[in-house]
């Protein structure tokens, strides 16, 4: 892979976070980098601020938390593509500028060059994200062709446009706005390498993306089948994120403060600023310490704030939000259907998700061996990671098709997986479980006895069970069948090993196929191929051919 600066086009991938954001490049060696703006930052506060007749954006912004918080605007990026009514309910009052209403666009009012003036969210989008377009052009040395922006799931199509819209007036060519789960898989490069099997098929698995940002924590299961990426299901959480730990650490420290000081600073906005800003290094330092300082110059009243907290007394304080955060993943599963075995990979996203009880919780909750957690780059940067590396393989693409700027959206997928059943009267999975459509795949029979003159087949749905595979007396076979791998052994309540297994079963008949007259005096042994359909409404098609072909229509999933 060549290094942008060694290409004509030079690609970049933005994730554009509500708190912070980042700049991705492929380098040279074809791995993805973080590019720092012009301050040495490589997570970028998403903020705009106006100071006298300068317009501030990141951490020059930032600056302006205390002595100017009425022309700092933050927590904007959700706002674009809505309606004041809307955005009106969601805004915040501290430590940003006021929110007003411009012809039914939410906008803010800020004191710019001697006089008031108002900007509309699209318009401060595109500042900052111009800003983002010049600290890329700084960094490599010559102009942006091309980028990638990751979007949340939750953004509607009109933010989806708004956004890109921005990005244009910006000076930024988009080539496509991808989920941002979709792009930290594709940082994994997750579905994209082909097996090692004589098949040569890519790999399939399924996926959770665990995203706990500033802000909010989503909670992603994404479906990874023959390279295809389709999101079965995304649960986002706007009041639990890093900032809800923050706001534990503060409410400590104040408490602290006031029992020593008998001053009490939760009702002094200007305090629990400084307070909020400083315990977020509190936070990431905790992620890696066992103790972590806390130090504020002149907290109130000119007196000075010095404290320390360890890592359990943090852990015990925020121990409501690790179980809320367990519940919002419980709760994503159940709403497909699923168990924590069935998920292959979790995917760490979010500099929250680094906090090591969190970790350990998660590895609670997927205990079965074959669930890999990986962190693997640094999770506030995966997404932009990802936006980099579909900018490259965009950039491969021809012209008329990266113009018409491709949008990846959830798209329908199979509910159950599909299968045979065979003479020993077990279930042979033809087509897993939330594999995107359409779909088409293959299945041979060639045990075929000389001289027989026919063949049935039934061609079933299944359904997975749980089952302690030592005690079952099911003739089904477990994961073998599933995954060429062995049940996984966990420990039950009473600490004794206990071998769970999940299994599919034929739950509902889809067709029976009858091949009659089979051609007999053959040299080679004769195979009779059936090829399954399922289009995007679920219509599926079955066709049975040697000699002669049958075909099935009918509708599943009914």
């Amino acid at each position: 892979m060549t290094s942008p600066s060694d290409s004509v086009s030079v690609i970049i991938g933005i994730r554009i976070g509500q708190s912070y954001s980042s700049i991705a490049i492929i380098n040279k060696d074809g791995r993805a980098d973080c590019i720092a703006n012009e301050d040495g930052e490589r997570q970028i506060p998403t903020m705009v601020a106006f100071s006298g007749e300068e317009e501030l954006t990141g951490t020059q912004a930032r600056v302006q938390l205390l002595n100017n918080p009425k022309n700092r605007i933050t927590q904007f990026r959700n706002f674009i593509g809505k309606s004041f009514d809307e955005c009106k309910l969601l805004s915040l009052s501290n430590g940003t500028a006021q929110l007003v209403d411009k012809d039914g666009e939410p906008a803010y009012l800020v004191e710019f060059k001697g006089q008031e003036t108002i900007f509309t969210v699209k318009e401060i989008t595109t500042k900052y994200i111009a800003s983002l377009r010049e600290s890329a052009e700084n960094f490599l040395g010559q102009p942006v062709t091309g980028s990638v922006l990751g979007v949340p799931t939750y953004f509607t199509e009109q933010q989806r446009e708004e956004l890109k819209i921005a990005a244009e007036n910006a000076g930024l060519c988009v080539l496509q706005l991808i989920n941002e789960p979709s792009a930290a898989a594709l940082a994994y490069e997750l579905g994209q390498q082909q097996s090692t099997e004589l098949d040569n098929k890519y790999q399939d698995s399924t996926v959770m993306i665990f995203d706990l940002g500033s802000d909010s924590l989503d909670v992603t299961v994404l479906s990874i089948r023959s390279g295809m990426y389709t999101i079965l299901s995304t649960t986002h959480d706007p009041e639990l994120g890093g900032a809800a730990f923050d706001e534990i650490l503060a409410n400590h420290f104040a408490n602290e403060f006031k029992r020593k000081t008998k001053i009490d600073v939760l009702q002094n906005k200007r305090a629990m600023d400084k307070l909020r800003n400083a315990v977020e290094g509190t936070k990431k330092t905790l992620s890696s310490s066992n103790m972590s300082p806390c130090s504020i110059e002149s907290l109130a009243e000119g007196i000075d704030l010095h404290g320390t907290i360890n890592r359990t007394r943090f852990e015990i304080m925020a121990n409501k939000l690790f179980n809320r955060t367990m519940e919002v993943i419980t709760n994503t599963l159940e709403k497909n259907n699923m168990e924590p075995q069935f998920i292959n990979e979790v995917i760490l996203v979010g500099g929250a998700s680094r906090i090591p009880k969190l970790q350990s919780k998660l590895r609670e909750l997927f205990i079965n061996q074959s669930t890999v957690i990986r962190q693997d780059f640094e999770p506030d940067e995966v997404v932009a990671y990802g936006c980099a590396f579909q900018g490259i393989l965009l950039a491969s693409i021809d012209d008329e098709i990266i113009n018409n700027s491709i949008k990846t959206m959830p798209s329908s997928h199979l509910s159950k997986p599909i299968g045979v059943i065979n003479a020993k009267k077990e279930f042979v999975m033809i087509i897993p479980e939330n594999t995107p459509l359409p779909v088409r795949r293959t299945y041979t029979f060639s045990n075929i006895l000389e001289n027989q003159k026919e063949i049935y087949v039934e061609i079933w749905e299944g359904e997975y069970k749980k089952v302690d595979a030592v005690s079952s007396q099911t003739t089904f076979e477990t994961d073998k069948i599933v995954n060429n791998e062995e049940g996984d052994d966990i420990l039950d309540k009473k600490g004794s090993s206990k071998q769970l297994s999940p299994i599919i079963t034929p739950e509902k008949l889809i067709a029976e196929l009858v091949i009659n007259d089979l051609p007999s005096g053959k040299e080679e042994q004769l195979k009779v191929e059936f090829i399954i359909e399922v289009d995007d409404n679920n219509k599926c098609t079955i066709i049975a051919k040697e000699s002669t072909v049958k075909k099935l229509e009918l509708v599943i999933g009914a």
